[in-house]
């Protein structure tokens, strides 16, 4: 959307989406961090400069706490944590404008569940990452928007996603909610009915 609209776009994965008016550079996350972080550093070494960091990273993980490995647990971390607040730390002085930073997580960042111990922690702390930095001064908007479930590939074919929210729909919904003057947004996406609650608006 962001690319249709005139900007230019860069978008980072493990799997090029081939999607017109934006551009892939490959970089994987998982448990290792001493790859991928050296790969950040040459991903941004390839873009003069960024103005909005939009961080959307993350997969679904379940199970009680001790049926996860030592590597699952890393990687469950590095990509929903690590890896963003990396970015933040090697983006907040880039040259240009104050950083903008849209981070997306989850209903899991308010919500406890048994099955998913670390996942919704990390949810949790990425909304509390956006919460933090948008108290300081050198860094520009803040957004958290935490969607529900969404009808998208990040779900096994085991799980029924009937009355899921449609994921164009909630992409339009976030880029409205990053409209207009505020320091910190925080947002709730909801399903049945699908609806924008905004929990938290805050100007300085």
């Amino acid at each position: 959307m962001y690319g249709a609209l005139g900007h230019t776009v860069f978008i980072t994965g493990r799997k090029d989406p081939h999607t017109p008016d934006l551009r892939f550079l490959y970089l994987p996350i998982d448990h290792d961090a001493d790859d991928w972080i050296k790969r950040i550093n040459s991903v941004l070494a390839e873009v003069e400069k960024i103005n909005t960091l939009i961080y959307v990273a993350g997969y679904y993980q379940e199970g009680p706490i001790d049926r996860l490995s030592d590597q699952q647990i890393l990687a469950m971390i590095h990509v929903g944590l690590t890896a963003p607040a990396l970015l933040v730390q090697r983006l907040k002085n880039n040259p240009g404008k104050p950083l903008k930073i849209m981070l997306i997580t989850s209903s899991s960042q308010y919500t406890p569940r048994q099955l998913e111990p670390v996942y919704t922690a990390v949810k949790s702390g990425l909304g509390m990452l956006g919460a933090s930095l948008s108290l300081d001064p050198a860094i520009g908007k803040v957004l958290v928007v935490a969607p529900s479930g969404m009808k998208t590939p990040f779900w096994d074919k085991t799980k029924d996603t009937t009355g899921f929210l449609d994921p164009h729909w909630t992409a339009g919904k976030i880029i409205e909610l990053s409209g207009g003057p505020f320091k910190y947004r925080f947002a709730k996406i909801l399903r049945s009915p699908e609806r924008v609650e905004i929990v938290e608006t805050r100007q300085q």
